[in-house]
């Protein structure tokens, strides 16, 4: 489902004015150096001091990275996500629409295309660390895996979530503020003791060898002598919440486009009326 924006995007004009601005945007290469080296403290402080076989516990360094990435991560998601990331700031969605000639559904695919390109960046700035972090913490290559997969499904999803709240409440400043924050600690915080098989923090640490310490519930197939890892359930909800709510913010800009013609037709009939004679 996190693909389905990124279908032509190449050739998208909103996509490809979108990376072009990226590129020369000093202040989010800023951000993602800042974020760099944020991890890569929390890599030194959490770094076992002896080697892994003489610790009498396992070490936590790559639970740690990976817990500090995906709260940074998702802030960013959130934040740069109820942010405008295509054209000015003071200029409604509405006005963009009315100015630039594409359709909607080609404005919703770019613009949700250029945002998940933009949580690709920065995932891809952990990578590293966290492959680091597994090795000194005695994970497989199998767990790193699953880990970056997790934290990337997770933050993607909540970048098309702030998105389509962006589309929806754009004019209400405010509120979309504190919804955003407010989701935001309830996926991170708050899930984690009341949904927990919504929280990824949990998630990556069931993927992990820590998995008996915080175990998320195992659900087994019936007729089958299967069972589903807690963190595989994990990434299917935030999934099916990235395809809700690309859903949701392809019919808000669809409405919006409709709603903008309708303005721009009526404008037309009062110009030409004002110009006939009378």
């Amino acid at each position: 489902m996190l693909l389905m924006p990124f279908r032509h995007a190449w050739r998208n004009v909103i996509f490809q004015g979108a990376v072009e601005s990226f590129g020369r945007d000093a202040v989010r290469w800023s951000h993602g150096l800042n974020y760099l080296i944020i991890l890569a403290v929390v890599l030194f402080i959490t770094w076992p001091k002896e080697a892994f076989l003489a610790l009498r516990d396992l070490p936590f360094t790559y639970n740690a990275l990976g817990g500090a990435s995906l709260v940074l991560l998702s802030y960013v998601s959130f934040s740069q996500g109820s942010r405008k990331s295509v054209g000015e700031e003071r200029i409604s969605l509405r006005d963009w629409l009315m100015l630039a000639p594409v359709s909607a559904d080609t404005f919703t695919r770019g613009y949700l295309a250029f945002g998940l390109l933009e949580c690709v960046f920065y995932w891809g700035l952990i990578l590293p660390l966290l492959v680091m972090a597994a090795g000194v913490s005695g994970e497989s290559l199998s767990h790193a895996a699953a880990g970056a997969v997790i934290i990337l499904v997770c933050t993607g999803s909540y970048r098309v979530l702030a998105t389509a709240l962006l589309f929806c409440l754009e004019r209400d400043e405010f509120i979309l503020y504190l919804v955003v924050r407010l989701l935001y600690v309830f996926w991170i915080l708050v899930s984690g003791f009341s949904v927990p098989l919504c929280n990824p923090v949990l998630a990556f640490v069931d993927a992990s060898l820590w998995h008996h310490r915080h175990p998320l519930p195992v659900w087994p197939l019936p007729g089958v002598d299967v069972e589903i890892p807690g963190w595989i359930l994990t990434i299917g909800v935030h999934l099916l919440l990235a395809g809700l709510f690309f859903i949701i913010a392809t019919i808000r800009v669809r409405w919006i486009r409709r709603r903008a013609e309708q303005l721009g037709l009526a404008m037309q009939e009062e110009n030409h009326g004002g110009l006939s004679p009378s």
